[in-house]
């Protein structure tokens, strides 16, 4: 960064002292302002800080007198923006400021404006925003001294932290010194003046901005915002936490089965009974002739690969949640045990009808499922087969559904069939599921439909 930049920072601030609440309507300020902050964007763009500069491009920029921070965000109806405090963001060089924006942007990032209205029922303003800070600035190098680190905090609260925690780790640790320090010494003096102001940073009241993000937009287009804003800025070399958190993000882009399952349970066909009640379609002029009525009945058939990799206890419970998932719906569930030939077929009602898989040593092979599907007109009906995928690459009949859920149940997590039909998901043991919660929490991210059906 140059000489030039920081001389033009020296001057913005004198004359933000002595324009004082008059800068907000000063267009000259204005616009040399902003001039800086796209010279501070343009410097960011040519190093390796590309990510932060390519997001920053993006978000719209206004100036606030009345934030806490040097700058702060806030989501809106299309897009985010990021508010400026002149007399708090121009005490800081030009690094600092920089280091400020990708702060700003990590907050955006890891989705704080959500994880702000959950926090808030149970932790105070300052253990919260506290908590937010230190999470994200120990990715964040050349802060002002005023940040909040874990160092600084640690010594402050006389509380041990860890690195690398989620905030609501980093609020509840605080919360509860807080607790123990509460006295009667009357409230905290901050650097708000007497028209709601603020002239230094003040971390109580650092990100009441989010309060009215909250109250104007659902999870949904908060989520989608920042997934389409991370997408767009992913470009060259990506910071360590950034790479993971795309990452991530790809890879939870893929909903569960049973999420999918739940999304499609109320758009499958029904199916069809005949009615004296109403003339046929095709033919009306035809009295003798019987119309038809939807009748109402999800008809899936729940194929098991018995050669592969699936205990009885991970099949059961799989059964035992399509059931909970249908529970709502009038269903007809056929199961078909099969390895390189069909083994057993049987009808599901509830959980008594669970049987115990047929023991055998054949090979897989995926056709004999379609083939008594074909056979047996069961062209409406959902297949949802349960499989490790190692069988053949190509099916020796056409399947006339065009509704397939696979679920891998082994560790290779491919389906070995060379023209892919159907959607694919893989099957999560009890640990995976514990961990993809564990990391909603920390990115707060929506799930997403990625796949349609195959054609």
């Amino acid at each position: 960064m140059n000489n030039n930049i920081e001389g033009e920072i020296k001057d913005l601030l004198y004359e933000s002292m002595q324009l004082k609440e008059g800068l907000l309507e000063n267009k000259s300020f204005k616009s040399r302002f902003f001039k800086l902050i796209e010279k501070l964007n343009f410097d960011m763009m040519n190093g390796d800080d590309n990510f932060f500069g390519l997001f920053l491009i993006q978000l719209k920029r206004e100036i606030r007198l009345d934030i806490a921070s040097a700058c702060e965000s806030a989501a809106q109806l299309s897009n985010f923006v990021i508010y400026f405090n002149p007399y708090i963001f121009l005490k800081c060089s030009a690094l600092e400021m920089q280091a400020l924006i990708k702060h700003e942007i990590y907050h955006i990032m890891y989705n704080h404006i959500k994880q702000y209205k959950i926090l808030s029922r149970k932790y105070s303003d300052t253990a919260i925003n506290t908590a937010f800070d230190i999470s994200i600035n120990q990715y964040v190098n050349n802060l002002p001294a005023w940040s909040k680190t874990i160092e600084n905090v640690k010594l402050s609260y006389n509380v041990d932290l860890e690195y690398d925690k989620l905030p609501e780790y980093y609020a509840d640790k605080l919360q509860k010194s807080i607790n123990k320090r509460i006295n009667s010494k009357g409230k905290k003096v901050n650097g708000k003046n007497s028209k709601g102001n603020f002239n230094e940073f003040d971390v109580v009241y650092s990100h009441d901005l989010w309060k009215e993000s909250i109250s104007k937009f659902d999870y949904e287009q908060i989520d989608s915002l920042t997934e389409k804003l991370v997408r767009n800025s992913a470009k060259g070399k990506l910071p360590r936490k950034v790479e993971e958190y795309i990452k991530n993000l790809n890879r939870k882009a893929e909903i569960s089965w049973q999420d999918y399952l739940k999304k499609i349970a109320g758009t499958l066909p029904h199916g069809y009974k005949k009615t004296i009640t109403r003339r046929n379609r095709r033919q009306p002029e035809r009295y003798d002739l019987r119309g038809q009525l939807s009748n109402h009945i999800i008809q899936i058939v729940i194929a098991i690969d018995i050669s592969g990799s699936m205990s009885d206890g991970e099949f059961d419970s799989a059964l035992l949640e399509i059931l909970s998932i249908l529970s709502k719906h009038n269903y007809e569930i056929t199961v078909i045990e099969c390895d390189n030939r069909i083994r057993r077929v049987y009808k599901l009602k509830s959980k008594r009808d669970l049987r115990k898989r047929v023991e055998t040593k054949g090979g897989t092979s995926f056709s004999p499922v379609f083939e008594y599907m074909n056979k047996n007109k069961m062209k409406d009906h959902f297949l949802i087969y349960f499989t490790d995928g190692m069988g053949e690459k190509e099916l020796t009949v056409k399947p006339q559904t065009k509704k397939i859920l696979w679920v891998l149940t082994g560790q290779k997590g491919d389906l070995s069939l060379i023209r892919k039909i159907g959607l694919v998901k893989k099957l999560k043991n009890h640990v995976e599921e514990k961990f993809e919660i564990y990391r909603d929490v920390l990115f707060n991210r929506g799930d997403w439909m990625s796949n349609e059906w195959a054609k």
